[in-house]
């Protein structure tokens, strides 16, 4: 097995996706020789050209939305379409906001040539307030219709919080957010904590003396044998009384 990755392009998707969408794919290799396409869009309409060049050529694996950048305040997020096309993965990128407004982009549904596609995309619009057009039964999947679009993006995410149980990091956050100055916040989260001390318990141990094994022993103790104690005798229980035998005759009569 080669130990530097190798780059097989499928030659036959390489035309395609660019005869499509006029966009050339950049491929990547592995070890074992296996072939990964990557496209990426400039644009969500695009979509549509590479779902109808794909449509019984190439299976849907899943969707993922994602942000560009941790902690992005403007929320730039992209959706990657993971393909399998014959031999090679293929991962489409489309951008959904606008560069220049940072708003964001409505994206086109591609339920019409990957049926597969329904879920995720009505996972989106439910949990992430992306607006799929064109989907063909556009209802919520796992939220109740009174929660707000998009409410999975303004929650706190379990690392944010699991971390601001050991710092002040995620209550800092908290407090800038409802606009309390820093003077008026606790004046634990401003002063450092003080190291806390340890102090070992400990626990009294009662010692006894352990017995002189080593004692050497007097005349008298090898001279006399110990006396051993004779076996007590186990007794017997008394035999029952067996009773009379009957006789069938009747006992005779006392002479007056």
């Amino acid at each position: 097995m080669p130990s530097t990755p190798t780059i097989n392009r499928n030659d036959a998707l390489h035309q395609l996706l660019k005869k499509a969408t006029g966009t050339e794919a950049v491929w990547t290799g592995d070890v074992r020789g296996n072939p990964f396409a990557w496209l990426r869009l400039d644009a969500p309409d695009k979509l549509k050209d590479v779902a109808g060049a794909l449509a019984g050529k190439a299976r849907l694996c899943t969707i993922t939305a994602y942000a560009e950048e941790r902690d992005d305040p403007d929320k730039r997020r992209r959706i990657a379409y993971h393909f399998v096309a014959g031999n090679a993965l293929l991962t489409v990128t489309i951008p959904i906001f606008d560069p220049e407004s940072l708003q964001p982009l409505p994206v086109p549904s591609i339920t019409p040539w990957f049926l597969n596609a329904d879920w995720n995309e009505r996972e989106f619009m439910e949990m992430f307030n992306i607006e799929i057009t064109g989907h063909p039964n556009p209802k919520r999947l796992f939220l109740d219709e009174r929660l707000d679009a998009g409410i999975m993006s303004n929650l706190i995410p379990f690392s944010a919080m699991a971390h601001g149980a050991a710092s002040n990091t995620l209550w800092e956050q908290v407090l800038e957010a409802k606009g309390i100055p820093v003077e008026e916040r606790m004046p634990s989260l401003n002063v450092p904590a003080e190291p806390i001390k340890l102090v070992p318990k400990v626990t009294p141990v009662s010692v006894t003396e352990p017995k002189d094994e080593l004692a050497v022993p007097t005349l008298a103790d090898v001279a006399a044998p110990a006396k051993e104690a004779a076996p007590a005798q186990e007794t017997q229980p008394a035999p029952a009384p067996k009773p009379a035998a009957k006789s069938g005759k009747k006992p005779a009569a006392k002479k007056k």
